[in-house]
């Protein structure tokens, strides 16, 4: 007899089966057909002996061999404590009703190979079964933790337990020690997860057959066990790994027999693990390679990577080339126009050099300048000599690193000169200075992109890129000498003047008169000066107005002090710089239908041709010497037109061939019969207007303003009609800029007049402006 399914038992040659369970058996002898049955009984007897007592069923042949020899037998035998033995017999399908017709079993016999045994299964089967559910279990979150709390670096937790949210840090906080001991926390987790695997399948095999427990053991551990457990534990590894630390624990006690000395040996052969150590590159591309999911910014990442960055560049590579820096000679002079170049050029800290411009000597702060007065000429050397500005020099191989070290200390400045050794050519080598490098190019590489300040002329200087930004005001305009000038004003009260007008004189504001304009109109002969020496209280050459005679410019006091008398009771009060008189000299009279175009070139033609005069109730008189500026109102007409034929052309809405000569001789010169009659050496009268204080104005005086500005508009609307919108300014702009200026040649007041052009054009002429387009770099 042999035992046909492979999972059986065998004691000593004995077969031994699970009881209540069909097992198949093959059956060797001779003479066995398709109806020899067997049975079995648990009494001993001779072979052929009666088989009295069986304990199990008739068993019928699976199938027989054609010889008869071997059979096979589907059997399901109950248990029984002692050893089976096999009887047999021809079954002659006689029903079994009566025992005197029934052929009785015969024993076949005591010998080994005719014995079987029975045992029960090792636990009951709901039992089993929840052991089974439970191993697979285990076995799942053993594989998860495998992958969870290993993939786990140590580093990563410090961050963690640092860095991390609340949760996190208790979470990094649990899993910490057990993740320090690495190669026993993994021997355990191992061990662990190859019992529960072999007992799920021990206990498997034992409540099915053998290839069923093969092929569901291994589809429930590898989707349940394997796959699933470590999909949801790579991203949620620290999470779980912290909520099932005790079981961790425990299993890591109960394995510890075994998997502390192998995890020793492991320790011994591999080395202490130390966690993932990031140098400069690999921490740069952490940064660079994480940027879409984590919540740094473009700028915060720039700075990272260009602090990462620091200690591999050097100062050759980030400096400005010593050719492209701004510098002053040693032998300059402070006057204004060098002052204005300073301002200019942006830079707070200028380098002064000895004939050689690599002969760098000594610095220029611009705070050096705030006690140098530009009248004074004062040599650069002097100012270099008595603030004795240390200069600087390092190696062009130094790193960024040690360069901004030292510009954070402070004692070296923020800037520095970057030299080398020259050893070329057959003299001795020699340092030779090759460029400078600031505290602001450093941190530029540090933050990986440009600063730009206020005051900055280029966004990068080693590319010189311009920055675009608004104009800058050119203070060097200011020094120019013009010959057309009678009086002449040190550049900085012409500045004063300028700024003084452009913010706080309405009629020459720049919506009004643009800057340019009011500055080329500022180089015009309308600076005068008054000489109190040798002359009386009384002298009319000492009036500046007179109270009653009519006037017909506009007057700014710029230096000295004037006194002024106001109306029947003669009022007197004393005024100084920079008070202003005779506006009403210079107010528009012609009013247009269309408020659209007040302020045109339609209007402002119309405006030109009235002859208006001002009569002030009030006298300036010089009480010391005085310089002032006398605007006439032709002159401001003009500069007026000049601004907005400027916008025009800027805006595009007219083009330079619809002006013809006459407006080009307007537009470009300010001719000799423009100059006012007062500035004349043989002059007896002058004409006189109104006091207007800017901020510093009396009430009286804003109150006489009123009263006059009243009386000289009734005064207009007699002599001026209103002016339709008719005509468009695109249309007439040139008809009625040519007829003004030949209305102005045909009025009177051309006894002064003799055709002389001025120096200094309102507008440059178009063929200038024509070439300075195309000699403009792009």
């Amino acid at each position: 007899m042999r035992l046909e399914d492979a999972s059986s038992e065998s004691n000593d040659g004995i077969p031994g089966v699970l009881c209540d369970k069909e097992q198949t058996i093959r059956i060797f002898g001779v003479g066995l057909v398709k109806n020899t049955v067997i049975a079995f009984t648990n009494e001993e007897n001779e072979y052929q002996g009666a088989c009295l007592k069986p304990t199990t069923e008739i068993f019928k042949p699976s199938s027989v061999s054609d010889d008869g020899t071997t059979a096979t037998y589907t059997i399901k035998i109950p248990y029984s404590e002692g050893v089976l033995y096999v009887c047999a017999k021809i079954d002659e399908g006689i029903s079994h009703g009566t025992a005197a017709s029934t052929t009785p079993l015969e024993h076949q016999g005591n010998a080994k190979w005719m014995k079987i045994e029975t045992y029960k299964p090792l636990l009951p089967t709901w039992v089993a079964i929840i052991v089974i559910v439970t191993c697979l279990c285990f076995s799942a979150l053993f594989s998860g933790l495998n992958l969870g709390l290993m993939a786990l670096d140590r580093t990563e937790l410090k961050i963690l337990r640092n860095t991390g949210t609340e949760k996190e840090r208790k979470y990094a906080a649990k899993i910490a020690p057990v993740r320090d001991q690495g190669n026993y926390l993994l021997c355990s987790i191992l061990l662990g997860n190859v019992l529960v695997n072999s007992t799920f399948t021990i206990l498997l095999d034992g409540l099915t057959s053998g290839l069923f427990a093969v092929i569901f053991s291994t589809l429930a551990i590898v989707l349940f066990g394997e796959i699933t457990p470590q999909a949801v534990c790579s991203r949620h590894g620290l999470a779980i790994g912290a909520k099932t630390i005790m079981i961790t624990k425990t299993v890591m006690a109960i394995t510890a027999p075994l998997s502390y000395p192998i995890s020793r040996v492991l320790d011994w052969c591999l080395g202490e693990e130390i966690g993932n150590v990031f140098n400069r590159e690999r921490l740069k591309e952490l940064v660079r390679v994480t940027n879409d999911v984590n919540d740094l910014d473009k700028n915060e990442v720039n700075i990272i990577s260009g602090a990462l960055e620091l200690r591999k560049k050097t100062v050759a590579e980030i400096m400005t080339p010593i050719n492209d820096a701004y510098m002053l000679s040693l032998d300059a002079v402070l006057d204004f126009e060098t002052v204005s170049d300073i301002m200019n050029s942006g830079y707070s800290r200028i380098p002064v050099y000895d004939g050689d411009r690599k002969n760098i000597v000594t610095l220029l702060y611009i705070k050096d300048l705030a006690f140098v007065d530009t009248d004074d000429n004062t040599p650069l050397k002097t100012l270099c000599e008595f603030y004795q500005n240390p200069v600087h020099f390092v190696f062009e191989d130094y790193t960024l690193d040690i360069m901004f070290n030292q510009f954070k200390e402070g004692t070296i400045g923020h800037i520095a000169f970057v030299h080398r050794v020259n050893d070329e050519g057959d003299g001795d080598p020699f340092y030779e200075t090759v460029g400078l490098v600031t505290l602001e190019d450093v941190i530029e590489e540090l933050i990986q992109a440009e600063i730009v300040d206020e005051t900055d002329v280029f966004v990068d200087n080693r590319t010189k890129t311009r920055r675009n930004r608004y104009k800058k005001a050119d203070f060097s305009a200011f020094a120019e000498r013009r010959e057309a000038q009678s009086v002449r004003i040190s550049p900085q009260l012409t500045l004063a003047t300028f700024q003084y007008l452009s913010t706080a004189v309405d009629a020459f504001k720049k919506d009004i008169i643009s800057e340019p304009i009011l500055r080329r109109l500022l180089n015009q002969d309308v600076f005068h000066n008054i000489k109190m020496k040798g002359k009386n209280k009384d002298d009319p050459n000492l009036f500046i107005f007179t109270q009653g005679k009519a006037v017909d410019f506009f007057v700014l006091i710029l230096e000295g002090r004037v006194e002024v008398t106001i109306g029947r009771e003669g009022l007197l009060f004393d005024s100084g710089p920079f008070t202003y008189f005779g506006t009403q000299a210079l107010v528009q009279n012609v009013v247009m239908d269309s408020p659209s175009q007040m302020g045109s070139m339609q209007s402002l033609n119309m405006d030109s041709k009235i002859r208006q005069t001002f009569v002030p109730d009030y006298s300036v008189r010089a009480a010391t010497d005085v310089i002032y500026i006398a605007i006439k109102r032709s002159l401001y007409l003009t500069a007026k037109k000049a601004t907005l034929l400027e916008k025009s052309r800027k805006s595009g809405t007219f083009s330079s061939e619809a002006f013809d000569d006459e407006v080009e001789r307007l537009l470009h010169s300010i001719t000799e019969d423009e100059k006012p009659r007062y500035l004349t050496a043989s002059q007896s009268t002058r004409r006189l207007s109104k006091p207007n204080r800017s901020v510093t104005s009396s009430p009286t005086n804003n109150d006489l303003s009123h009263d006059d500005r009243s009386n000289s508009a009734s005064g207009h609307h007699q002599s001026a009609q209103r002016i339709g919108p008719e005509h468009t300014e695109d249309a007439s702009l040139s008809s009625l800029v040519t007829s003004d200026v030949a209305g102005d040649l045909q009025n009177g007041d051309n006894d002064d007049r003799d055709g002389t052009p001025a120096s200094t054009p309102l507008l440059p002429k178009l063929d200038d402006l024509n070439k300075s387009k195309q000699n403009k770099p792009q």
